[in-house]
């Protein structure tokens, strides 16, 4: 029976290599269909690679690279129908020499969607990691990665829904864009490497057990969607850091706390129905360093846990919706920022009570805080050349707040007609 079984595998798969590919079975099963697709781009790669006559090397394709002085490796058509035959799980080890040449490097799409196998050994001598190599390998728990791999490609483990424990090494340089978009389970702490220099756009999206991530100091911005609904609790941005992309935290339902060091982040950026923390709901905290100058559209919204916020000296502009429905908001500083106010940045902060303008605001534009209806009294600096209305104006929905204008005996030319709407008594030359 066993040889009966042999000769229907040899003779399957030399059927197979004439054809390039049989559709065989139903497609009921997502993962198993998309393998089968992958198996004539692993054919086409065999006709161009040495393969090796041994048996402990027939589960892969070796390509030559770098004048033939090394080996980039993929799955070989044997090993795929394989896995997608037996549905046997695999630990695939990925070998450091082949025909007495080093391994280096791990190809474009090698493994991808080979949802049966369930931990990666690669060895030192593998130094890259392409594009999509164990994309939808969803059945991957752990990656074992040797201690001089430079570079992880974009998509390289995009949803490997199972992987809960990789390592990073030192020598690591490039992080791919949405390398582990989609790692639900992964909870390893992750420590980026100080070589690593791209922004990490999408890197981490929807890894939703991952809580402690430590950013090293060679990265500049932290890219579109990096860190989007990630379980992170906690995050410090180092001084490195001068741009938080849109979405870069979007989402991220347990962080409680963010503290961005001095002389690091200008600009949080923000867009029309997004925002770099829009929708944190538990957190409470932010401290934003010293060089603050721009934060973008709706950045915070709906961050309604949010207590208190003390913006720096340095900050410019604070745009729209910025903060709105920020529920929990009490106390805002300024601390005389010559800043810009943008319309609806804090509607709706419905427990917002204690405001201190300073003495260099420049603008409050219209619904700045509407519907703050927790505030009792207003005092505005000199300084504001801007304040919205008339039919916009800036404290509607304020419950008749009493206002106190410092040293300005009256409205200036920028403050619009009946601004004042819906307000109390208003106290100038304060």
């Amino acid at each position: 029976m066993k040889k009966i079984l042999k000769l229907a595998l040899v003779f399957g798969f030399a059927l197979f290599s004439a054809m390039n590919f049989i559709a065989c079975g139903s497609n009921t099963q997502e993962g198993k269909s998309n393998a089968k697709d992958s198996i004539a781009a692993s054919d086409k790669k065999m006709s161009n690679s040495n393969s090796s006559p041994s048996d402990n090397f027939r589960d892969f394709v070796y390509k030559e690279i770098n004048d033939g002085n090394e080996y980039e490796i993929s799955a070989s058509p044997l090993f795929i129908m394989k896995l997608v035959n037996s549905d046997i799980s695999k630990d695939v080890v990925i070998p450091s020499t082949y025909n007495g040449k080093p391994v280096t490097a791990i190809g474009a799409n090698a493994f991808e969607n080979l949802y049966m196998i369930t931990k990666i050994t690669i060895p030192d001598s593998v130094t890259v990691i392409e594009k999509s190599a164990f994309s939808g390998c969803f059945g991957i728990n752990r990656v074992i990665l040797g201690n001089a791999t430079t570079k992880i490609g974009d998509e390289a483990f995009y949803d490997c829904k199972s992987l809960n424990s990789i390592n990073i090494p030192e020598t690591l340089t490039y992080l791919g864009d949405y390398t582990f978009r989609g790692c639900s389970n992964l909870q390893s702490t992750i420590i980026i490497p100080d070589a690593v220099t791209n922004s990490l756009k999408g890197t981490f999206s929807r890894c939703s057990k991952l809580t402690s991530v430590t950013i090293g100091m060679g990265i500049s911005k932290i890219g579109y969607a990096a860190f989007y609904k990630t379980g992170l609790t906690s995050i410090i941005i180092p001084s490195n850091i001068k741009s938080i992309e849109d979405e870069a935290f979007r989402e991220c339902d347990e962080l409680i706390s963010v503290t961005i060091e001095d002389d690091g982040v200008t600009h949080i950026e923000g867009g029309n129905i997004s925002g770099a923390f829009r929708d944190c709901s538990k957190l409470k905290t932010i401290i934003f360093g010293n060089k603050l100058e721009y934060i973008g559209k709706n950045a915070f919204q709906n961050c309604s846990s949010l207590e208190s916020l003390t913006f720096p000296a340095s900050l410019i502009t604070i745009n729209e919706n910025a903060f709105r429905e920020c529920k929990d908001l009490v106390n805002i500083n300024f601390e005389n920022c010559a800043a810009s106010i943008g319309v609806w940045a804090f509607e709706r902060c419905s427990k917002l009570k204690n405001i201190d303008f300073g003495d260099s605001l420049v603008r409050i534009s219209a619904w700045a805080f509407n519907d703050c209806a927790n505030i009792t009294e207003i005092t505005l600096p000199a300084s504001l050349e801007y304040l919205g209305g008339p039919s916009m104006p800036p404290f509607y929905g304020c419950n008749q707040p009493i206002i106190k204008v410092k040293k300005l005996l009256s409205p200036p030319s920028g403050w619009a007609i009946r601004w004042d709407t819906d307000c109390g008594e208003i106290y100038w030359g304060q």
